[in-house]
């Protein structure tokens, strides 16, 4: 569920910001130490200008039309590099399959997109028949690559200590282990009608989630709204609750030297009883389950319910906007709902669980030639660096914008813009959600939505732990997932003692595999170094 909304949100705000910027103000947005050149940017050999382009083929799902003639961007790097890419791409809906059936027939594109270590069986099968190059092997000789790997060592330890892609950012630049695309929306307009202020604690939190559900907030004299929702997914929406309560259904934590599952911790137990409690006092919406994404947005906008958690970035913050605009062309949205960010919990603790800084990772075919292989680094390097960054977001100088002091004005208009297929090439190195052109709707406001959960994400410690199947079933971490689904949400809606029940819950957990799954992941996390 996390991984399909990652999805959503980064298709949009990729083609969001591949469309609109060149039209704001500049910003550097290379990877954290990235100002560096690449080994091409320096002066090249009269040999080495007048020698023919090397061709590499190159595979992502957007990379159609990368080589086109008009491309100005990719006239730019054939000039800059001396390389000519010959993209090869697929549709959203089939690019996976289409990669897969290209390898498997022996013809692996010489750089390509691909889930990396999110696809951990076949990425390590990829490594192990020496497939894809050790990038990491030759980033001394790449500052910016070198730069952007070191901020995800972590992956490193699942695979013998080596670099097999280079992790596409999400942030470039931003030099955090982790970033949130989520958020706690509120209806402000009910709290200015209560006399309530936006909740910083989650106690606060449940006080006005009960106002909300008692106290008339909408003003028709019924008592017909809840005070919180979330949507279907198993119980993953309520992290940030769970977070509160320094917990999650999903994390584990080092407890005395050992690692443990937090879904069975003390700390869940308080959060189950605090979810349990908000609904049997009817300020959790019943359907909190059964929502769809745009069924919780319309009980929002509607006024069914006053919070929901939801993604919060720009396109989904301009979505409610302007569904709320529609709603209410007399009032401005702004007053009608704002966000409640990163609660602090009980002992203080501002904590939001985080995904990794990346999605997707860029590799390059172990088999090509030297020369190819030193083009496919050279390219990655420059896309990292300042300059290649530059060039991918704000295009070429006098083509694409000018200079009008420091800000950067655009002369085309965006339907022109994106007639320049060699935008999509920054894909291979960074998605940019962090940039936001100065021409971007509610751009302030959206900034600080993004900060106040993004800067208190965290990573999970132990992702990506490559524990043997050998060792452990696959199958059995993922009928924990199911039942601890199952048996969370029957505990917050349907127990009569939370304590009891939990304590049940927890000895069929460690019964089904869980006592196994402690076992074997300790063991890894020690080979590890975790």
């Amino acid at each position: 569920m996390f991984r399909k909304k990652l999805v959503l949100m980064l298709l949009v705000v990729f083609t969001v910001a591949s469309i609109l910027s060149g039209c704001g103000g500049s910003k550097d947005n290379g990877a954290e130490g990235s100002g560096s050149s690449s080994p091409s940017g320096g002066e090249e050999s009269k040999a080495a200008q007048s020698a023919e382009p090397v061709e590499l083929s190159v595979f992502s799902w957007m990379f159609e039309g990368a080589d086109s003639p008009d491309s100005v961007i990719y006239k730019k790097l054939q000039e800059k590099l001396n390389v000519r890419l010959k993209p090869v791409t697929a549709s959203w809906n089939d690019w996976e399959e289409k990669l897969n059936v290209m390898i498997a027939s022996g013809e692996m594109p010489d750089v390509f997109v691909s889930y990396g270590i999110d696809r951990p069986v076949q990425y390590r099968q990829w490594i192990k028949e020496g497939m894809v190059l050790p990038i990491s092997d030759y980033a001394d000789s790449y500052p910016n690559i070198r730069d952007s790997l070191a901020n995800f060592e972590m992956l490193a330890k699942t695979t013998g200590g080596k670099h097999y892609a280079l992790p596409i950012y999400n942030e470039s630049g931003s030099g955090k282990d982790a970033v949130s695309g989520h958020n706690i929306l509120i209806r402000k307009d009910w709290l200015d009608m209560l006399g309530l202020s936006v909740p910083t604690t989650i106690d606060e939190f449940y006080s006005v989630a009960k106002a909300f559900t008692e106290n008339d907030p909408d003003g028709n004299g019924k008592k017909d709204t809840y005070g919180y929702t979330s949507s279907s997914g198993g119980v993953w929406w309520q992290y940030p609750i769970f977070n509160a309560f320094d917990t999650s259904t999903e994390r584990w934590e080092k407890k005395d030297g050992q690692w443990m599952p937090e879904v069975i911790s003390e700390e869940t137990k308080e959060a189950v009883t605090f979810l349990h409690q908000m609904y049997n006092e009817k300020m959790l919406d019943p359907e909190f389950m059964l929502n769809t994404d745009d069924k919780k947005i319309e009980k929002f906008v509607t006024g069914k319910v006053g919070m929901i958690i939801h993604n919060a970035n720009a396109t989904f913050y301009n979505d409610i906007y302007n569904k709320f605009n529609q709603a209410k062309p007399e009032a401005d949205p702004k007053s009608i709902f704002t966000w409640v960010g990163t609660l602090k919990g009980k002992t203080g603790i501002q904590r939001m669980d985080g995904f990794n800084n990346f999605w997707c990772e860029t590799s390059i075919n172990a088999g090509i030639s030297e020369e190819k292989r030193q083009k496919a680094l050279e390219l990655l390097d420059f896309l990292l660096s300042d300059e290649g960054q530059d060039l991918m977001l704000n295009g070429v100088e006098g083509v694409h914008y000018k200079k009008d002091g420091d800000t950067v004005v655009s002369l085309m208009t965006d339907e022109e813009k994106t007639k320049d297929k060699g935008f999509s090439l920054k894909a291979l190195v960074s998605w940019n959600t962090d940039y936001l052109p100065d021409t971007t709707p509610n751009k302030a406001e959206i900034v600080a939505l993004s900060k106040s959960t993004g800067d208190y994400a965290v990573s999970n410690p132990l992702a990506y732990l490559n524990i043997d199947e050998d060792a452990l079933d696959p199958s059995i971490p993922n009928q924990l997932t199911d039942f601890v689904n199952e048996e969370i949400v029957k505990l917050i809606a349907n127990s009569k003692d939370v304590a009891a029940d939990f304590d049940k819950f927890k000895e069929a957990w460690l019964s089904k595999g869980g006592a196994k799954v402690i076992e074997e992941t300790n063991k890894q996390a020690t080979t590890e170094g975790r």
